[in-house]
């Protein structure tokens, strides 16, 4: 027996009059059995948990993928096109290391080629993105079928312009505007692109360019927002990039040994119990996996997904921890009256960290606290008797800017008094200059 919830019923009655309504995911529903009852000829993965995928009448997520695959390809062709009209001579035979490959492109030439076109491309790694988009879809193969596109001299690309019915001898040409759409979508497309290909990359394969990429990315996704830049700069140099293509894929089940620490990227799982059943649905930015490896215990939970195609950021346990350790040691924590009040992370050698210090000499960035606190702590990094000619430090110049979220002008004023309650006429005040943006909503 099944049982509907009110989204699927109010879809039966509302079904015939909007038959093309679209779902957005791929809904599951589970029956726990205790262990001693699971059924014998129950085929689940997991023992004791077995599931069965609703019907559906219109896989959204089909629909959107076929759609944009066309889009892709048809921007394929007509950046194929403008290559043949324009630079014919990119497309020839090439020898290297005695051996021949036909009708080809370097991939140095086509970021060339793609820079130069009407300046729509403000860099190189833009424009690697937007070739990786061609080769995810098939559209631009590489001579030995390698995945990711590589901006390179030795590196030979083919388009697969018989295959997608592209003819480049035909008399009409695309025009600039299709041209400039091909070029759109590309570019819209290109970051993920070009991230997907960085994080495929081993860990130890990562330029520093890639590592900036991946940092970049980390300064977006909610499960690492409360981490500092420099754990965020760790955990880019260790991230590795997984993907299961198959709503109801478990990805670990409860009771397993924890061996990694899993960030969403793209998708949703769901939290399954024994006992409980479907705990809670986690989506995009959420995280999970941490418990495990902090208390070195068995999975708490199984994890499986519920959608297709979902991708993830996985941290490896011995990463994980090696990270944990450093940041444990590198952490200051202020308490009074048992509560945390401002939590500070020692900064590393090779950062700059103009967030406060110490008489010692050690230099702290801010990571929480109260907003009293905060200002204390960030009102001993400007000093009065400092160089007027250094620049405001980034965090203080952050505080006075937002300041009215945290806490009201007069008592800003007030603490500013208390700090600096007479001024020394053989001083020569600090000024800090800040320009203020009114932002109305």
């Amino acid at each position: 027996m099944r049982v509907l919830n009110t989204e699927q019923v109010l879809h039966r009655r509302k079904g015939e009059k909007r038959q093309e309504k679209m779902h957005l995911f791929r809904s599951h529903y589970y029956r726990v059995f205790s262990e001693r009852c699971a059924l014998e000829t129950d085929s689940s993965p997991i023992r004791g948990i077995s599931w069965t995928p609703l019907p559906e009448t219109l896989d959204a997520q089909d629909t959107m993928r076929q759609f944009l695959s066309q889009r892709v390809l048809k921007a394929g062709r007509v950046l194929y096109s403008a290559l043949m009209d324009r630079s014919p001579g990119l497309i020839r035979d090439r020898k290297h290391h005695l051996k021949t490959y036909r009708h080809c492109t370097t991939g140095k030439e086509l970021v060339d080629w793609l820079i130069k076109l009407n300046g729509f491309v403000q860099s190189r790694s833009q424009a690697v993105g937007m070739w990786q988009v061609l080769v995810d879809e098939g559209f631009l193969v590489h001579a030995k079928q390698e995945l990711n596109f590589q901006d390179k001299d030795a590196q030979f690309y083919r388009f697969l312009e018989a295959e997608f019915g592209v003819d480049h001898t035909a008399n009409e040409k695309d025009s600039e505007e299709e041209l400039q759409e091909a070029l759109s979508l590309l570019s819209q497309m290109g970051p993920d692109a070009l991230l997907t290909m960085i994080l495929r990359k081993p860990p130890n394969q990562r330029s520093a360019e890639d590592l900036e990429v991946i940092f970049e990315e980390l300064l977006h996704v909610k499960a690492v927002a409360h981490l500092s830049n420099s754990v965020r700069r760790e955990l880019a140099a260790v991230l590795v990039f997984e993907s299961h293509s198959k709503a109801g894929t478990v990805l670990f089940s409860q009771g397993d040994k924890g061996t990694s620490w899993y960030i969403i990227w793209r998708g949703s799982v769901n939290v399954i119990t024994l006992g409980k059943g479907l705990v809670t649905t986690l989506h995009e930015g959420d995280d999970f996996g941490q418990l495990a490896l902090v208390n070195d215990a068995p999975r708490a939970a199984t994890i499986i997904l519920r959608e297709d195609n979902c991708h993830f950021l996985r941290v490896d346990k011995q990463d994980f921890i090696r990270i944990l350790k450093d940041v444990e040691a590198n952490t200051v924590r202020l308490e009074e009256h048992g509560k945390v009040v401002l939590v500070l992370e020692k900064s590393s050698g090779n950062e700059p960290a103009n967030q406060g210090g110490s008489g010692n000499g050690n230099k702290y960035t801010v990571i929480s606290g109260t907003p009293e606190k905060i200002l204390e702590h960030l009102l001993e990094a400007v000093r009065l008797d400092s160089n007027c000619n250094e620049p405001a430090d980034s965090c203080v110049t952050d505080f006075l800017l937002t300041h009215c979220v945290f806490m009201p002008s007069s008592q800003l004023c007030s603490a500013l008094q208390h700090q600096y309650p007479a001024r020394d006429p053989d001083v020569h005040p600090r000024r800090i200059d800040v320009q203020y943006t009114y932002i109305y909503f």
